[in-house]
């Protein structure tokens, strides 16, 4: 049996008017490659899926009895599926013409790329960060910190301006909400780190090194065109810490210590710890000043004790 040009697996975390939309979008502009779509229902209430079963039954579903996480999730479809190239998907998409085709085709015209990135928009139509430089311990302090507006430009020292370009790219990694992996490339590499991405957050990073590691290239993609929606598959609850924001974070020493080492992530983890004075200062102050409300005061002073607290843990 001949391998379609592209699998596609997407998590289904019942969201179906979105995942409708994706759906429609990518079987409307994708013309060229032949391509099989995966969905995995992430143990969903089932709304919206006879529908789409219904208008889509060209796609291939797989059934969580319990939530798995990003990586969990993704892996049951690299694992079980067969074809050239693989792409992990997010549900909060639309594909615009001629995307996967594209990426495909770029794969196909350069060899040593081993894993590929579309341009990402954001739903009013600018440019969503997509392409990143190594991850560093200065990235990661101005990230935590509250900054005042004129060092803002601080908190832009990890991305890569070639998402901005209109010619492809090589970069350090790529957003994990379209990543297409060559076949070889995924066998070498092997699957996502499920440790990484309970909620889906540094397993793309990691993923992407991995890959550089073992020596493919990862490679930024202009033709291709995504609009993302922008984490309407997780929201963070409105009461009580941000979890998906801590998980972040513990994914985050997690990568370090894979990838830096131990000194690497105590540093990491002294940022987690040494920010905590000074941004609850700030948070304070922001109160007494009627700038934010006391529930959402409380909520964000117990997401830094949070992350705070996790820096001094011994076991993540």
């Amino acid at each position: 049996m001949t391998k379609p040009d592209l699998v596609i697996s997407i998590v289904n975390h019942s969201n179906p008017e979105l995942l409708h939309d994706c759906l429609r979008t990518l079987y409307a502009t994708t013309r060229e490659c032949t391509f099989e779509v995966w969905v995995v229902d992430n143990a969903t209430d089932g709304r919206g899926v006879e529908a789409m079963r219904r208008d889509f039954p060209q796609v291939r579903w797989l059934f969580n009895s319990a939530r798995k996480g990003f990586s969990a999730n993704h892996n049951q479809v690299l694992r079980q599926a067969r074809g050239r190239h693989f792409c992990i998907f997010n549900d909060d998409t639309i594909v615009h013409e001629d995307a996967f085709d594209s990426l495909v085709r770029f794969m196909d015209e350069n060899p040593r790329v081993g894993m590929a990135g579309a341009r990402l928009l954001n739903a009013d139509g600018t440019i969503q960060n997509c392409t990143f430089r190594p991850m560093s311990l200065s990235g990661q302090l101005f990230d935590l910190l509250f900054l005042p507006s004129p060092l803002h430009f601080l908190k832009r020292k990890d991305i890569d301006p070639a998402q901005y370009g209109h010619e492809d790219a090589r970069v350090s990694w790529v957003l994990g909400a379209c990543i297409v992996v060559r076949e070889e490339t995924l066998a070498e590499v092997g699957l996502l780190d499920e440790e990484l991405s309970p909620l889906g957050n540094t397993e793309d990073t990691d993923w992407c090194v991995r890959a550089w590691k073992a020596g493919w290239e990862v490679a930024f993609c202009p033709e291709a065109v995504i609009t993302h929606l922008t984490s309407r598959s997780f929201r963070p609850s409105a009461t009580g810490p941000d979890k998906v924001r801590i998980e972040l974070w513990r994914t985050r020493v997690a990568y370090f210590r894979k990838h830096h080492g131990r000194l690497r992530e105590w540093m990491l983890r002294a940022i987690l710890v040494g920010t905590l004075p000074y941004n609850s200062l700030v948070l304070t102050q922001t109160l007494l000043r009627g700038r934010i409300a006391l529930p959402e005061y409380r909520r964000q002073l117990a997401t830094f004790l949070r992350i705070s607290e996790m820096g001094l843990r011994t076991r993540l």
